[in-house]
This record gives C-alpha cells, sequence and structure tokens, in this order.
C-alpha cells in the first residue's frame, strides 16, 4: 500500500526532514514563505523549492499563493503528520530533558549530590546545532580538588560509558573545581568564556552565582 511505504518518500532527503523539523518545532499557525523557510534551515533555495514542492504534493504542508510568494503551513488535518511526524519529532526536541533526567539520576544514584556544586549543559545540544558525530557537552564545577579527583573517576570511567550505551553519543566532561572555574570565569578565559554564551543548568548552582 502506499500509505505503508509513505515515510520512504517523506524523509527521503536532508532538506525534507530539516523543512518538517522546522514546522513541527512552532506553533501549530505557523505560517513561511519558500524563500523564508530556506533561511530558517539552512537549505539553499533550489533545494528548498524541491523539498516544499514534494511535501506539497505528499499533503504534509498546505500552501497559499499570495502575490508571488508561496506561503506554506503543516496541514494540521493529515494523519501522518498527526500521528507519526509530530509524536516522532517531539521525540527528538525532549532530547536535552531525558539527558537531564539521566545525569540527575546518576548524581543521585551515585550518592554525590554533594560534591558537585553546578552541572550545566553547554556545545551543540545546547545550541540545537548537533549532528550524528556530536558529542554532548558537561560542565562539573567540584568544591575542592579531593571532590574533583573523585567526580572525575565516577563520570569519566563509569557515567560516560552508561551514558553511551544508553544515548550512543559520548559525553564530554569538563570538570574543575569552584576555584579554577571562577578564575576562567573572571578573566574570560576558554572554554568557560565560551561556554557562558549559552548554557542550561543540570544540577546544582548558575555558574554565574558561584562567589
Amino acid at each position: 500500500m502506499a500509505m505503508e511505504r509513505s515515510l520512504d518518500n517523506i524523509l527521503n532527503t536532508n532538506s525534507k526532514v530539516k523543512i518538517i523539523r522546522l514546522f513541527t518545532s512552532r506553533r501549530e499557525d505557523f505560517l513561511a514563505s519558500g524563500r523564508g523557510i530556506a533561511r530558517l534551515t539552512g537549505i539553499t533555495p533550489p533545494a528548498a523549492h524541491a523539498a516544499l514542492k514534494d511535501l506539497y504534493n505528499q499533503d504534509i504542508l498546505k500552501r497559499d499563493i499570495i502575490g508571488k510568494e508561496h506561503i506554506y503551513r503543516l496541514n494540521a488535518n493529515n494523519r501522518t503528520v498527526n500521528d507519526i511526524l509530530k509524536p516522532a519529532f517531539k521525540k527528538e526536541y525532549s532530547i536535552k530533558e531525558d539527558v537531564f533526567k539521566f545525569l540527575r539520576g546518576k548524581i543521585k544514584e551515585k550518592r554525590i549530590e554533594g560534591k558537585i556544586v553546578s552541572l550545566i549543559l553547554y556545545g551543540s545540544l545546547q545550541s540545537g546545532s548537533t549532528d550524528e558525530k556530536s558529542d554532548v557537552d558537561i560542565a562539573i564545577v567540584t568544591g575542592d580538588g579531593r571532590a574533583k579527583k573523585q567526580i572525575e573517576g565516577i563520570f569519566i570511567e563509569d557515567i560516560s560509558r552508561q551514558f553511551y550505551e544508553y544515548f550512543g553519543a559520548n559525553l564530554d566532561s569538563y570538570i574543575k573545581t569552584k576555584d579554577e572555574f571562577i578564575k576562567r570565569l573572571r578573566k574570560n578565559q576558554p572554554p568557560v568564556s565560551a561556554m557562558m554564551r549559552s548554557y542550561s543548568v543540570i544540577f546544582g548552582k548558575d555558574p554565574l552565582d558561584l562567589k
């Protein structure tokens, strides 16, 4: 049946996947022109045009013609959109929440809550620019050198392995004592200077509140 093979045709190019990801990440009434979609997804205009044409013909997108512009929106009445694409991409968006839940659970399991002052996510997962080769970048601030050594052993030898088994991605842990981290923060030294541009607190204090 054509219905059973529809996903083969809907998700058969990177351009179409990026466009569907864009629409499913926005409000249901989100509208955009072909040119705007190309800009928002980083796709070339010709590739966007071809992908949009296919998605319109497959009834995944609706199209309105206003003057010389084609305006697209997600087809909210389509079964494939509602029952397959939206739930699948929603789960993709929740990866950060899954990472947070996993790491908080491991911290509790290992009984190391008192050793960690701050644990943050930064890098490509935080910024939403991951690809299949991306690591998951975290920074851990410990109370002192003894705690740092203990956390290094637990994360590098144990939690990182479990993380890879569960997520299929490497966990890259940047671990410093509170004094070391604050020193780099005040001097605006990398990589701390870069991670402070965009981060999420997973556990403990916001690093900007450290004293």
